[in-house]
């Protein structure tokens, strides 16, 4: 067994899921005791720090990434090798304040140029789906690749019982809110609505809405187990879908 299949399978126990049949395992296993889930949590991300995202003498972390990409994704923006660049290194003022005040923005502008991010993030995008420049042959602008994921506009559909659901809220609830303090004025009334607004997606979380979405796709009920907003449950969800799909 290789690094990425141990850490894919922690993070099913993490999320409380069965990593071979996706299933909610039982709310009185140990494996939902806090501990273990923090525990857990603790050997995927020293795992993980074995394996940077990529050679050519760059090493961002694939969360890094990931959370930059769903930010762009969250304001109709595509997450293009010039903004993703831009993003990291703090060298554009973006007009929307989420991603200028987000704690990844200008992170890595004292470890890398300007050409080693640029030539980093056109290979990471090309391979997964993304056209250079976010454009087609014709020059328009593209989407994401799992931009026409229908998933969510399919009939209204949901397999999870009561108690699936009320476990569900429970592990989301283990998480907490990482960041609390010096929070933009846009967040605060955010999480007004919804408390893990503009929240980092863990691994754990990750897990657990991947497994949610192979059982329903009701946006709103999603909302209120993950406590995000419907763009944040969508966006995310229907990366994650795609990601299912091409693997």
């Amino acid at each position: 067994m290789d690094i990425n299949s141990a850490i894919k399978i922690l993070e099913a126990l993490a999320a409380g899921c069965s990593p071979t049949t996706g299933e909610i395992i039982p709310n009185e296993s140990v494996l939902n005791e806090r501990n273990v889930i923090r525990a857990l949590q603790i050997a995927i991300d020293n795992l993980k720090k074995g394996a940077p995202a990529n050679d050519g003498g760059v090493g961002i972390c694939e969360e890094d990434i990931n959370t930059a990409i769903t930010l762009f994704l969250e304001h109709e923006s595509t997450p293009t090798e010039n903004r993703l660049t831009d993003f990291f290194m703090g060298t554009r003022a973006f007009k929307t304040t989420a991603l200028v005040s987000h704690s990844l923005y200008g992170k890595y502008r004292t470890q890398y140029t300007k050409g080693q991010l640029h030539d980093f993030f056109a290979d990471y995008l090309s391979k997964r789906g993304y056209l250079q420049h976010g454009k087609n042959g014709n020059g328009k602008r593209t989407n994401a690749p799992w931009a026409n994921i229908d998933f969510f506009q399919k009939a209204v559909f949901n397999n999870l019982t009561a108690t699936d659901i009320d476990i569900l809220k429970e592990k989301v609830n283990e998480f907490g809110v990482t960041k609390q303090d010096n929070l933009a004025d846009y967040v605060v009334i955010a999480r007004k609505k919804y408390p893990r607004a503009y929240e980092p997606w863990n691994e754990a979380e990750k897990q657990l809405l991947n497994d949610a979405l192979k059982h329903t796709n009701d946006v709103e009920l999603l909302t209120r187990c993950f406590q995000r907003g419907e763009g944040a449950i969508i966006s995310f969800g229907k990366k994650l879908i795609y990601e299912r799909q091409s693997s």
